[in-house]
């Protein structure tokens, strides 16, 4: 066998052994189905979530415990998707939509607690999480149309306003669908540490900050349009900027995981009416708690007033 074939196998060897197989797995531990505590039991140790573990412990059970009543809807691939709808006795409702492989409390205990006095809750769980079908989660590509199917059945169910608050992929998820939701119910979308797409995600993260992580990437993105049939370089841009329901967005600055920069640039595609709450210190998907009364004061204006009371 000629030398250059040989060294030419070698290669091929390496490049199968070294990117192809950890690209696969990559891809297998990302996308396929995930199974999540809530943090009240979940072991958080050594997370940017560890230091609210005693918030965590407190809210979650109380929220649980509030009555609620268990909805399916069906994807429009026809599997179940499941939710938990807490009728708070309002005639207005929150989307909570939560971020990759969390689950509807974890995300959004502060938030049910300081709320619960003014709209009811539809706690959804995102495709290939805990008691939602789906084999695949997508990063809000595929589950904006999971939105559109919660949003219709709350405009169904009650009267009034309806908002999406939506954390990390689940702000990606509002994102995406937010050119497609119907903006004569739905009054707001809350977009926390929101990214500009599952590419970018993957590549600016603290974990891509390592090199091998920044060159599977692009092999990770071919097996999820191979076998997925998603395009990960997708940009939630493409639904901000033809929407015309106001926005906020909120991030912090210390956020790692998802840098502040992808709000600042989802804002500026931003077509509707928005405006940026950045909170100094804030971390990934816990700026909310973190912000205190500022994010607290700030939600809630937006769902009593939009942008429209000077708050912002």
């Amino acid at each position: 066998m000629p030398p250059i074939v040989i060294v030419n196998l070698i290669l091929i060897g390496v490049f199968l052994v070294y990117i192809i197989g950890p690209a696969a797995v990559g891809f297998y531990s990302t996308f396929s189905r995930f199974k999540c505590e809530s943090f009240d039991t979940k072991d958080i140790t050594g997370t940017v979530f560890e230091k609210y573990k005693d918030l965590y412990v407190d809210l979650i059970p109380k929220i649980k415990a509030m009555p609620h009543e268990r909805v399916i809807v069906k994807s429009e691939e026809g599997f179940d998707l499941a939710g938990d709808f807490f009728d708070n006795g309002s005639d207005d409702t929150v989307i909570f939509v939560h971020g990759f492989s969390s689950n509807k409390y974890s995300n959004f205990a502060k938030q049910c607690d300081d709320l619960k006095d003014r709209v009811n809750f539809l706690m959804v769980e995102q495709r290939a999480h805990n008691d939602s079908g789906g084999k695949w989660v997508t990063f809000g590509i595929k589950e904006q149309y999971d939105l559109l199917k919660w949003a219709e059945w709350a405009a169904k169910r009650k009267p009034g306003k309806i908002f999406i608050y939506g954390v990390s992929m689940g702000a990606a998820t509002a994102g995406f669908a937010s050119d497609k939701l119907d903006s004569s119910r739905v009054a707001g979308i809350i977009m926390e540490s929101g990214f500009k797409s599952p590419f970018t995600m993957l590549y600016d993260s603290s974990v891509g900050k390592y090199t091998i992580v920044k060159i599977l990437t692009p092999f990770m993105a071919m097996f999820a349009r191979i076998f997925i049939g998603i395009d990960m370089r997708q940009r939630v841009a493409e639904g901000l900027s033809k929407t015309t329901i106001p926005v906020l967005f909120i991030h912090g600055t210390k956020d790692v995981k998802v840098p502040v920069s992808h709000s600042c640039y989802n804002s500026e595609v931003c077509s509707s009416d928005n405006r940026k709450l950045f909170i100094e210190g804030g971390q990934h998907a816990v700026t909310y708690i973190y912000g205190a009364d500022k994010t607290a004061d700030a939600v809630r204006s937006f769902i009593n007033n939009g942008f429209g009371d000077g708050a912002f």
